[in-house]
């Protein structure tokens, strides 16, 4: 049997567990109830632009460097969805784009961008394996380089924190480094941010760090250098992660990769302490190579997303399709299978370029790239990797000739600017680099939502129950 139909209060209690969230703001509310199923709504107010520092505090300059931060959301970054206070929440820039690391909020109680924290000063930093880099000139301990964060960030709803991976970092194209000695580093991360420390008056890293000197630090970051704890050698670029709540501690699947290969294994990564990272726990989850009949070499870009009921991390494979991990065998050797599902409507053209998440209200996987098209990915009645998938259009962008619809502008793709909103109960997407349009995708059998407080209080029971029907759901597929 398939799972039932979830209240939303329960069903978002398997991302934030305990953890409390935001009242769902009344007019957004407003919005989405006057909407149709499998439609969109557009809700910002102002645009990104109006949110970005002034000139002459942009990082980069100095450099040469592209001073336009329209490329926060441009260049392949993807952002994460504060669930406490109902924002956004991207940092992004990289590689050859943009040399910034400031943080961008958009509330969803104001429909309005402001700025979260304003950029430190780079500098000329020692590169791994002699690519040379730049980073804060406070260093990396205490703010992180701007970057590509692909599919990298996600919130963390029990320890209240914002975490990015980071990806291409600003201007090697590699992970981020940390200066271990004179003209010598090694790659480190990931960073979190403190959302309740955001001013757009302050610099994220120390006192003094900022374009401008005389501007006061928010010490906003803290890098965890997990790097260094057990993920040594490995990278981020197109790289996919999945935040949860898992015995009241913030989990984070990712996906990392070593050297020039693309080839990634999965990780599991648990918060133990958000105050000490020497705590995090790190463990492989997901092999890229394994020698078990029907699994694939797991080439990984784009985006993933969970399923922490069925235990699978679904994700793209180099634009070639579709493929997942099953966790109930979590090991080093466990291997990726490929999903072939059965396409139900129009055609679908596989790319990495597709942002993906999972809707625990309606047990699926919903997956966009830019524009009107919504596709729906579900597994197989067993909720296991072996069986009959489906994917089916739910949206396109005919049927939003006339009305409101995303324009189609991902040309860099949609990748980690997709994701499912727990105390909403819908999606939201990012497009256009200037005018940061926030768009909410209302799936099928929403039902508004009405702030209870006292119903957080269900959601440990809630959990355990959840996995009592995952045990006899897998049962009666024996």
């Amino acid at each position: 049997m398939r799972f039932p139909k979830l209240p939303l209060a329960l069903a978002a209690s398997l991302f934030c567990g305990t953890a409390a969230l935001a009242d769902a703001p009344a007019n957004i509310v407003s919005l989405l109830s006057a909407a149709p199923d499998n439609s969109w709504v557009k809700l910002n107010t102002n645009s990104f632009l109006d949110a970005v520092p002034a000139e002459s505090l942009r990082a980069g300059s100095a450099l040469g460097a592209d001073a336009r931060p329209g490329s926060v959301i441009y260049a392949w970054s993807g952002f994460a969805w504060d669930s406490k206070r109902s924002q956004l929440m991207i940092y992004g820039g990289g590689h050859a784009n943009y040399a910034g690391n400031e943080m961008y909020l958009w509330n969803a109680a104001t429909q309005q961008w402001k700025l979260g924290s304003l950029p430190s000063q780079v500098k000329a930093l020692p590169g791994v394996n002699g690519s040379p880099n730049y980073g804060a000139v406070d260093g990396a301990l205490n703010a992180p380089s701007s970057a590509h964060t692909y599919d990298n960030s996600n919130y963390l709803a029990a320890s209240d924190r914002f975490m990015t991976f980071g990806g291409a970092a600003f201007n090697s194209g590699g992970s981020y480094t940390l200066e271990t000695g004179p003209g010598t580093a090694r790659y480190t991360g990931p960073y979190t941010f403190d959302p309740s420390k955001a001013d757009g008056t302050k610099v994220g890293g120390t006192t003094g760090s900022g374009v401008d000197p005389s501007t006061l630090g928010g010490n906003m970051w803290q890098n965890r250098d997990l790097v260094a704890q057990g993920v040594a050698g490995r990278q981020f670029v197109e790289g996919t992660s999945a935040a949860y709540v898992e015995n009241g501690k913030d989990v984070v699947l990712f996906t990392a990769r070593s050297g020039g290969t693309v080839f990634s294994d999965l990780y599991k990564l648990t918060i133990n302490d958000i105050n000490d990272p020497s705590l995090d726990s790190v463990q492989r989850v997901g092999a890229a190579f394994s020698g078990v009949g029907g699994a694939i070499t797991a080439s990984v870009v784009g985006s993933g997303a969970y399923d922490p009921m069925s235990k699978l991390y679904v994700s793209f494979t180099g634009g070639t399709g579709l493929m997942a991990w099953d966790l109930d065998s979590a090991g080093v050797l466990n291997p990726a299978f490929a999903l072939n599902p059965t396409v139900v409507g129009s055609n679908f053209g596989t790319s990495n370029d597709y942002g993906i998440d999972w809707d625990p209200n309606n047990n699926q996987w919903l997956i966009w790239g830019g524009g009107g098209s919504v596709w729906s990915l579900k597994a197989p009645t067993a909720g296991t990797i072996a069986g009959s998938w489906s994917l089916t259009q739910i949206a396109d962008d005919v049927s939003f000739a006339a009305t409101a619809a995303p324009a189609d502008r991902s040309t860099t793709g949609i990748r980690g600017k997709w994701d499912y909103v727990p105390e909403l109960g819908v999606f939201i997407g990012l497009e256009d680099s200037d005018q940061g349009n926030v768009w909410a995708f209302r799936p099928a059998g929403f039902t508004a939502p009405v702030p209870e407080p006292s119903s957080w209080l269900l959601m440990g029971g809630g959990l355990a129950g959840l996995v009592s029907l995952k045990r006899r759901r897998r049962q009666d597929a024996r």
